[in-house]
């Protein structure tokens, strides 16, 4: 099912987004991540699990023993929102806190074997969306995009962490 694609003009406009470069930039990096996220969270019906889950313990498996702080950071959520997705995780036996010997207070997150098997099936949902990728764009395309995309992110949170505190109320609290 092939659908015809805007194709680019000069100067980064398409004809069918006739904005300038850049809010034409941002206006499809966020359709993107809307579209990938309604696409994930469909894949991952089956198993009662949104594509925020899936991350998280994706990140867990990947580095077991962070800290729900470190996770959160690493997840980009608020650690509350982080504790929610954690706390439905533990709930299904997908993941464990367990002691950690260098704080009293931090625990460490770990992946349970369930919750590997669980995420070994919901990889190959999931992974369907990089094959819609790659139907789309041949591999050295994809790696500049990528390429592209993580400056993008890197100059943007960089702006975020020079904003003024008395202009970003999300940043009270300097540990979150």
């Amino acid at each position: 099912m092939s659908r015809q694609l805007p194709r680019a003009t000069s100067g980064g406009m398409t004809t069918a987004n006739p904005m300038d470069p850049a809010s034409s930039l941002v206006d499809a990096v966020v359709r993107l991540e809307r579209a990938i996220v309604q696409i994930g969270n469909t894949r991952l019906r089956p198993w009662k699990m949104t594509l925020s889950s899936y991350t998280a313990l994706k990140v867990m498996a990947n580095r077991p023993d962070l800290s729900l702080v470190q996770l959160s950071r690493r997840c980009f959520v608020r650690p509350q929102t982080m504790t929610r997705i954690v706390w439905a995780l533990e709930e299904r036996r997908l993941v464990e806190r367990l002691p950690n010997p260098d704080s009293e207070r931090a625990l460490r997150l770990r992946v349970t074997k369930r919750g590997q098997l669980t995420l070994a099936e919901m990889d190959v949902a999931v992974n369907e969306i990089q094959d819609t990728i790659g139907d789309i764009f041949d591999a050295e395309q994809i790696e500049l995009f990528d390429t592209m995309l993580r400056r993008f992110a890197y100059a943007v949170e960089g702006e975020i962490e020079t904003f003024p505190r008395e202009r970003a109320p999300w940043r009270a609290n300097p540990s979150t």
